[in-house]
């Protein structure tokens, strides 16, 4: 039979209480180092708390846990988490991998939002990165919100507080005593608004009945508006075929001719011009006109100096041609 010595068997001891603490510190941690799990990443721009060692949820149930946290090798300050899930979870390759609070105190974990997709992330890949709010970010709107209103209701106390002044007293009930009496005179206003527009109401009902009157002529008398519309457009198109332009070009052409000619008389160019501008025309002509006068005087004073008349025709003047 063999034996062991006593080194042996101590060192058998350690090695499986080793091998013991090991195991029980892993699955404290939620670890099997007995079962194979699947690594995923994730790529963050802020972790917002998330540590090593925080777990990693699907509707509500651990499946695995953040194995590490590292800063990406392209310096651009972004952070890569390294999942570990049990390899007996589906986990659709279009999953999200988001950063959510896990109680009031602010916790963080990652929670897998499954993809619609049939084909399952392999180990290895890399989900899509998330972030969720965490409730100092939804409560510091509300706090900015809170100081805001804070402020302004301090600022409001300070102005009731120098306008409660005695000094200021006596100005605020006189503004309320005129505040009353503004309202009365709105109220008086109203009230002669209001039986004005009583007393006028015939005058309004007959306005009305007027005009519904009016209109019910113009729908009545719609087929003639159209008539008229209508003759007043043959009327434009005749106008507008009557070749006016045409027509004034000519009338002026007509009065430049007749200012032409009025321009030669007053230069006393032709007969008509020499008789308005040449007096000794004027002159002899009216000279002619005098002596005709006195002929036809004479003539009808002395007929038988210019008519001679004969009873048997010839006879007396043969006789004088004889002479």
């Amino acid at each position: 039979m063999t034996k062991f010595s006593n080194e042996i068997k101590v060192g058998v001891v350690v090695t499986v209480a080793i091998a013991a603490l090991l195991w029980g510190i892993n699955y404290l941690k939620g670890r099997d180092i007995f079962s194979s799990d699947n690594e995923y990443y994730a790529i963050y721009e802020n972790v917002n708390g998330l540590v090593a060692s925080n777990g990693v949820i699907l509707k509500g149930f651990k499946v695995g846990q953040v194995k590490k946290l590292e800063f990406l090798e392209d310096r651009s300050g972004r952070m890569v988490a390294e999942l570990t899930v049990k390899s007996d979870v589906f986990v659709p390759s279009n999953s999200l991998a988001r950063i959510i609070s896990s109680d009031l105190f602010g916790s963080r974990v990652i929670e897998i939002i499954m993809g619609d997709s049939p084909e399952p992330a392999k180990d290895g890949d890399t989900l899509i990165a998330d972030m969720q709010p965490t409730l100092s970010d939804q409560i510091m709107p509300v706090k900015d919100k809170a100081e805001s209103l804070i402020v302004s209701i301090d600022s409001l106390s300070i102005a009731i507080r120098d306008l409660l002044k005695p000094e200021n007293r006596k100005n605020l009930s006189e503004a309320i005593v005129n505040f009353h009496k503004t309202m009365s005179n709105l109220e008086s206003a109203s009230m002669g608004m209001n039986n004005m527009v009583t007393a006028e109401q015939s005058k309004l009902n007959k306005i009305l009945s007027n005009v519904e009157s009016i209109s019910a002529n113009l729908k009545n008398n719609n087929e003639e508006i159209e008539n008229i519309l209508k003759n007043f457009s043959q009327i434009s198109d005749t106008l507008a075929k009557a070749q006016i332009a045409s027509t004034v070009s000519n009338a002026n052409k007509t009065l430049a001719e007749a200012a032409a000619v009025i321009a030669k008389i007053n230069k006393g160019e032709g007969s008509l011009g020499m008789l308005l501008n040449n007096d000794s025309l004027y002159n002899n002509l009216n000279s002619s006109a005098a002596n005709l006068d006195r002929l036809l005087i004479d003539l009808k004073t002395n007929p038988k100096r210019y008519v001679t008349i004969s009873v048997f025709g010839g006879g007396k003047s043969k006789q004088k041609s004889g002479k």
